[in-house]
């Protein structure tokens, strides 16, 4: 019996000995870890894939000029970054709708005859709306005449941006307005008639016009 004790304590004191040796590390290693502070998304780089042509180079920007009126009857005459190849809108002709492709350099004006208000909250002092264009009226320089009715957002002429020897001015197609309780707004605009969210007046520093020549 003695003889058999002697024969396994050896292995049993290394593994005693083993296990307190590798203590700590199992100690450290079962501790929770702190989280890593998540990844940020990476900005897109600035050379979009829309201006590289088939072979990968960078397209020219094309340029053009323009003349912005604006409600109040004041011009902005300069050169606008191109825009693309054109666009695709549809519109009615006899009751009957039709999807119509155009190029830039084939249009000569456009024409925001009626803005639409979209409510946007309830403020201390009245309501907020948004006032889009509604109704557009496209010309070409063959003299033929096209009406949009669903604004200018879906061709990028929301926001303008006009250079010239004044330097750089952004303008807006769009603007923000508040009604009064008393139905009169924050823009001195008249009131709208009935419930209709349809007008034609707008305020005096927003594009009515555009004029490619």
């Amino acid at each position: 019996m003695g003889k058999r004790q002697s024969m396994i304590s050896p292995n049993l004191f290394r593994l005693f000995l083993l296990s307190i040796l590798l203590f700590p590390f199992y100690i450290l290693s079962s501790e929770p870890r702190a989280p890593k502070d998540p990844t940020l998304p990476t900005s897109p780089s600035e050379e979009k894939k829309d201006d590289r042509d088939a072979r990968g180079d960078l397209r020219e920007k094309k340029t053009s000029v323009q003349t912005l009126t604006l409600c109040d009857g004041r011009t902005i005459r300069g050169e606008a970054d191109g825009m693309g190849e054109g666009f695709q809108f549809s519109h009615l002709k006899d009751g009957i709708e039709y999807k119509k492709k155009l190029k830039w350099e084939e249009v000569e004006s456009v024409k925001i005859d009626s803005w639409e208000l979209k409510q946007k909250k309830e403020e201390k002092k009245g309501i907020s709306f948004e006032a889009r264009p509604k109704r557009v009226r496209i010309r070409t320089k063959n003299g033929e005449i096209f009406y949009k009715d669903t604004g200018l957002a879906d061709i990028n002429l929301l926001n303008l941006s006009v250079k010239n020897n004044n330097g750089t001015a952004n303008l807006f197609s769009y603007w923000i307005d508040l009604k009064f309780p008393t139905g009169s707004w924050y823009s001195g605009l008249p009131p709208i008639k009935g419930e209709s969210l349809i007008r034609e007046e707008c305020y005096k520093d927003v594009v009515r016009m555009i004029e490619w020549e």
